[in-house]
Order: structure tokens, then sequence, then C-alpha cells
């Protein structure tokens, strides 16, 4: 094919050679070009927004049988994602062609329409963002924890990807091959929220984590659900490939951790045979095909049913529209039995029912409370971390960040009760109170299990490569602002205890489930589950989702995956039941009194540590 430039902004066609064949030979041949490849195409030189920069420009190609959706070569997207580095290709046969960045290979066949990775996650890397030379691991950043080393075993890191079942075309000339954007998006989303979208005018990137506003719909508005939503129509070939991109993605990328009753058949067959199988399901796929824009939302919705695991995954933000219920009766009840069901509200439920409880017993907002020989921190989350001014301190610029100026930061919380504690002869024992913890950043756990059991790794199974991982960090244990000897000196001369409760999600079970292997006190109630990282996506068309991201699947000492919650040492008692109302509906939900009783937890923790 001759060479064709990205500057060219017309319309090429090139033809096709047919060979002939022998009538006595019954063996198909091999075509000596892909006439996949010759569709004709136009380019489009579009803006490249990273991070809400300009970054210069990227060309785009249209194929004349997919007018709507944007194709990009594998070297550009590369290039966008991480600056500077490159991907060379040779073509190695007629519609063959090898790819290599510095992370690994990549052989494509765009007639078969297969992509075969040596090192899956090496090639699709971009954690060298966070730490310069980082392995694709698990790292959220935060400057008084620094990733040391990953360790593999098990599994593979090599993968094939077979698209051609889901009808999605790779494509190639004579020195590029070219994907469709969002199909490269989903290969590359990593743990630390990387990502990327294409709406056809222009290319945006976020090098931090995308929620969905904090990213790329936080510096490019277009990209907001509400403006996503003013499309008129869907165009028939964007409605078909983002349908089979978003089953591919389900289909490979979502982590399987037990919380959904769908999993085990979309494990089996697959996310559309799944819908397939039930006349709900078949509802839901006719509105994912929708071209009209409301309808394919109230799809997603109802995605979200079958794929609702405890938390992590998301499909839709909000509810159904207000004409859905009138026009799809039998498939919003069963919609809304199964969201009513889900572990999601009981655990609103309790949230909402348990904080004021707390506050009531202890009459104040403070985080830090003591009784006797027994403190005890609250910690509701492992999130709002204030990283500004963490890198402010760790560069000279301001002080060590305290709950006057970061109230909301979860280690600045944590270290003025350690600190206190500490400090006080009377107290022996100290309590890490999870028992309304949502969640949010490893870092902070690597941190905190180095100061209270002097360890910061954690261990994680890579569902896509079957590898066992485990991953290990330094901390800054003295916080001083540098990692030296002293930081070893740091210890702290307590009896812990953590309480946990059905609350106790994601990390806030991550950490009771590293700290029982460690032997440290679990009180409480069984913890609510959450055992995979997140994977932030975009759909073709930009809408954001996120889902358990099957790169890393928690696990305990024993590989077991602790979707199914922490079991603690001691089980703590609900006081006393009462109905609690949500949304209409009457629900049987606990007093979790006992829960925050210091002297039956002193009384707990000396029995366990006697």
């Amino acid at each position: 094919m001759k060479k064709i430039s990205y500057l060219m902004a017309m319309t090429i066609m090139v033809l096709g050679f047919t060979a002939c064949s022998d009538d006595n030979d019954i063996t198909p041949k091999q075509p000596e070009t892909n006439p996949d490849d010759q569709t004709a195409y136009t380019v489009k030189q579009v803006p490249v927004n990273r991070d809400g920069n300009n970054s210069g420009t990227v060309a785009l190609r249209f194929y004349e049988d997919m007018p709507s959706v944007p194709y990009i070569s594998v070297a550009d997207f590369q290039n966008i994602v991480v600056p500077g580095t490159t991907v060379s290709v040779t073509k190695t046969g007629t519609a063959t062609y090898q790819l290599k960045n510095a992370g690994g290979t990549l052989l494509v066949n765009t007639i078969d329409e297969t992509c075969a990775f040596d090192d899956f996650m090496g090639f699709t890397n971009q954690m060298g963002l966070v730490k310069a030379g980082m392995e694709n691991a698990y790292y959220d950043g935060i400057p008084y924890v620094r990733f040391n080393r990953q360790t593999l075993s098990g599994g593979s890191p090599a993968l094939t990807f077979n698209y051609s079942t889901y009808g999605i075309n790779l494509r190639a000339d004579e020195t590029m091959v070219y994907f469709p954007f969002a199909t490269l998006a989903d290969l590359y989303v990593d743990l630390y929220g990387h990502n990327a979208a294409c709406n056809g005018k222009k290319v945006v990137y976020a090098s931090k984590d995308d929620d969905g506003n904090s990213g790329i719909g936080g510096f490019d508005s277009d990209f907001l659900m509400e403006n996503l939503m003013k499309a008129t129509e869907r165009k028939a070939d964007m409605v078909a490939y983002n349908y089979a991109e978003l089953c591919f993605t389900i289909d490979h990328f979502y982590g399987m951790p037990t919380g959904s009753d769908f999993e085990k058949s979309i494990q089996e067959k697959g996310l559309d045979k799944t819908l397939e199988a039930d006349a709900d399901g078949q509802a839901v796929k006719q509105l994912l095909l929708s071209t009209n824009i409301e309808d394919y939302a109230d799809g997603m919705c109802m995605l979200y049913a079958y794929l609702y695991d405890g938390g992590h995954t998301h499909m839709w933000y909000g509810n159904p529209s207000t004409t859905f219920t009138e026009k799809y009766p039998s498939l919003y009840a069963c919609y809304d039995e199964r969201i009513t069901a889900s572990n999601m509200t009981k655990l609103l439920q309790i949230y909402n029912s348990a904080k004021p409880q707390r506050e009531n017993i202890f009459g104040d907002q403070k985080t830090y409370h003591k009784k006797g020989n027994t403190a005890i921190c609250h910690l509701d989350n492992f999130a709002y971390n204030d990283k500004v001014a963490w890198n402010n301190y760790y560069q000279g610029k301001a002080p060590r960040p305290t709950l006057a100026t970061s109230p909301k930061d979860p280690m600045v919380i944590f270290l003025d009760a350690l600190e206190q504690a500490a400090a006080d002869p009377e107290v022996k024992n100290f309590v890490l109170d999870l028992s309304i913890n949502t969640g949010g950043s490893s870092d902070v756990v690597m941190a905190m299990t180095s100061l209270m059991y002097d360890q910061s790794f954690f261990r994680a199974y890579n569902v896509i490569t079957g590898q066992k991982m485990e991953w290990y960090y330094d901390v800054d244990r003295n916080f001083d602002g540098k990692y030296d000897a002293l930081d070893q000196d740091v210890h702290y001369d307590l009896n812990f205890c953590i309480i946990t409760s059905p609350i106790s999600f994601s990390c806030g079970n991550l950490y009771p489930s590293l700290c029982k292997d460690a032997g440290l006190l679990i009180a409480g109630q069984k913890s609510g589950g959450g055992s995979c990282a997140v994977g932030a996506h975009r759909t073709a068309d930009g809408f954001y989702y996120q889902i358990s991201a099957a790169r890393a699947r928690l696990s305990d000492a024993n590989w077991q995956n602790i979707n199914g919650g922490i079991t603690p040492h001691v089980e703590i008692a609900y006081d006393a039941q009462h109905i609690y109302s949500y949304e209409g509906r009457d629900y049987t939900v606990y007093s979790y009194k006992n829960f925050w009783d210091l002297d039956n937890l002193s009384t707990i923790i000396g029995e366990y540590y006697k």
C-alpha cells in the first residue's frame, strides 16, 4: 500500500488484489493482502488535551465502513499516554506485525483480529509517570510511601486477545497498526486511574485518577455526563462498536470478585450471552444498542444491576429516566429489586444509622478519644488525602500537615491519635475504629501497617494473567521528610485492636485482612468485602464507568480472595434492632453502641494479648 501522510485529509481508495486458485486445490489460500486493510478512510488531525493542557495534535483515521469510530496508531497512542516513548512496528507477514516498546512485544494479526503480548502488564505500563522506573503495580504516589518492588509467581505475563468474535477490526498499512481508540484505551487502563478518551474531535488524557469529574471531566467539560447526554442521536456504527467494546472489556478486564450474581455466567459465556439468556437481559441489550441517548443511559443503569458487586463497579451514576418506569415496568422492577437487595443499599442504611449513634456516644466531632488505658481513633476512610500539603512538606515548602490544616486527611487523623496515645503513659491499648470505613488509598494502609506491625506489603491476584503479586513499599516511619536509617527506630509499644463492621469496605477490608494475618486483634462484625482495585474506563462515546479491576484482586496470606470479608477474632454483638426508613422503605438495622464501649474493649484487648 502507498504510504499515506497524516496531514492528508482526503479519502483514499486502494484496490485489493485477488489471487487465482487451482480448482483442484480445496485448501483455502491466505490472501496476499488483507481486504479489511484496504478500506477507504479519511484522516483528521485533532488536538490532544493532557491534564487540561494543550499537548499538540494527533492523527485519527475514520474508515468508510465505520465513519463514526476513531482509529489511532498504536505508536501515536503510546506517545500520548507516556510522552517520549515509542513503539516500533515491523511487518512480518501478509497481515502480521510485530510491535515493540520499552515494556514488551505485541504481535498483531489484522486478518485473525488478534493481538498477542509477551508481557501484557509491561507493554501497557504507565506507572513510570508516578515513579520513575516503576513496574506496572499499585501505588497512589503519596510521598510518605514509595514503591519498592514486586514479586511475581505463577501464571504467565503472555496474553492473547481475540477481537474477531466481537466484530472489532484491527487495521494496518505498510508501516503502522491501527486500533479503535477506545480499544487501546481499555487495554491500557491501570490501577492508578490513568485514562484516555476520544470523541472524534479531540483526544483527552488524565495522568491522575479519573473519577469522572476530577479527571477527564474536570478539565474538559465535554466529557461530563450531563453534557454527553445532550447528544441528539447515536450513530449506528458507533452504537455497534460501543456495545462490542463494552462486552470485550467486561469479559476480559472485570475482576470477578464474587460479588455479582451474574459473575459465573459472564466468566463462562461472556456478557452478551448472559444478557441474551433472559428476557430482562435482552431488554437491557436493546437499550444499550439504541440510537436514543436516553434509552442508552437507561440501559447502562440496568446493566449496573447485573454487574453490581459491592461498590467498586459503577456502570452509571444517577437513576433511570423518569419515563423509564412507564416504558419498561417489568425491567425497572427487576432493577429496583436488585439494587434494593444489593449490599450497597444495606451499607448506606447502616452507615446513615451508625454514624449518628457514634456521635451520640462521644458527643463531639473529634477523631480521638480516651478512657482509662484505652484510646480510640475513628478513621472513616483512607481517602481525602491532602496530596498538595504532603508534597509541599516533602519538598520543604511547608510544615507537616496537621488536623488544623488538613482535617480530613486519614494519615493526619491517624498520626494525631497514635502520637497522643504513645505520649500518654496511661494508654496501653490503641483501637482503630474502621466500623464505618468505606475505603480509599492503599498508600495510607501501607504506612499504617508499617507503624503498627513493621510490615508494608500486600498480595493481589491478577485475574488476567493468573499471576500472584506481592507489592512491597518503603515508609518514612518518622515522617521527617526523609527515607533513612532513623525510620527503623520508630516503634509503638501498644496493644492494637481493629474494629470492623459490614461497612468496612475495600481498603477498609484490606486493612483488617493484613492485620489479622499479622496477628493483631480484630473485633466487631465481619467486614464488608471489596477485594478488587478499581479500573476507570470510558465508553467509546466518552461516558465514564468503573469496574472491579482484573489486574488486582486482593488476597490474604493463603492467597484466598478476601471479598467475603474478614471474620473478627472477637465478635461484638449488636445491641438492639430497630426500623430504619430509607426512600420509602423500612429496613431492620442495628445499634452499634457496643462497638464503642471502651471499658468492654479494654477487657477484650486484655484477654487477647495477655
